[in-house]
């Protein structure tokens, strides 16, 4: 734990060399990344850590913010003392990568984008005010079960039920409150205009059976930032790299291995 622009911010780091950090999703945690962890720290300096109202993290006393949530990754890297690292994001963390790179582009090495997103169409606006109602209203309670469908795929959830309870129960351990915050966060972020500024060789995975983040908006946003490939992981929706944690990892592996690290 460490105080980063004034909250206590959970973080861990593991294994030494070139630092890479990872930034989770809307409604998980830092653990979402512990295949990634393991096998990344055997040639990186790994960081995992839980964006502010999420986890073990300190919720923030004036809400949540695209931007806020950069300068927070800025700030940990700060007390880390790493001047430079490659970024890794899944889904909302993506948006905090993409403005990270933009913003504090001499800060990263490196780019990769794991169920992105970018900026949200009128549909996509009004289901997450839906889905902020509900929750409000209901509970998350309300709304796991419809979520768990399309952030893992119908043949892992049946083959591999165990996964799927600990991903739900993830969901479910959020404050209701922040979770409800951060959704709105994620509805009214746009990071098109960052991707202009993102020098850095950047990668886009998307799994070949995500609802979520569909590869059109992978094809949308790469074309948006230069020095920029996809890769598709097969056999999974929205949450490749809990599903598919090997190719997942190889595939971040060969993009590294073209870095100047």
């Amino acid at each position: 734990m460490g105080t980063i622009n004034g909250l206590d911010i959970h973080h861990e780091v593991q294994g030494k060399g070139p630092p890479i950090v990872f930034i989770h999703g809307l409604g998980a945690t830092s653990n979402v990344w512990h295949a990634q962890r393991m096998a990344l720290s055997k040639y990186f300096q790994v960081v995992v850590y839980d964006r502010s109202g999420s986890g073990r993290s300190q919720r923030a006393r004036d809400g949540y913010s695209i931007d806020a949530w950069a300068d927070e990754l800025a700030g940990l890297l700060d007390h880390l003392v790493v001047p430079q690292a490659v970024v890794v994001g899944h889904s909302l963390g993506t948006m905090v990568a993409q403005r990270f790179a933009g913003k504090y582009a001499s800060r990263t090495k490196g780019l990769i984008l794991a169920g992105a997103e970018a900026e949200f169409g009128p549909d996509e606006k009004r289901a997450l005010t839906e889905r902020a109602r509900t929750i409000e209203t209901h509970g998350l309670s309300a709304v796991v079960d419809a979520w768990l469908t399309g952030v893992l795929s119908a043949a892992t959830r049946e083959a591999n039920p165990a996964l799927a309870g600990m991903v739900r129960e993830m969901f479910l351990s959020n404050d209701a409150k922040s979770y409800v915050l951060h959704c709105l966060a994620l509805r009214d972020g746009s990071v098109r205009s960052d991707q202009g500024n993102i020098r850095c060789p950047t990668l886009l995975t998307v799994g070949d059976q995500d609802p979520v983040t569909p590869l059109s908006w992978h094809r949308q946003i790469a074309a948006g930032i230069a020095n920029s490939r996809i890769r598709t992981i097969p056999n999974s929706a929205h949450f490749a790299m809990l599903e598919s944690p090997a190719v997942f990892n190889t595939v971040l592996l060969d993009f590294l291995a073209t870095l100047d690290l």
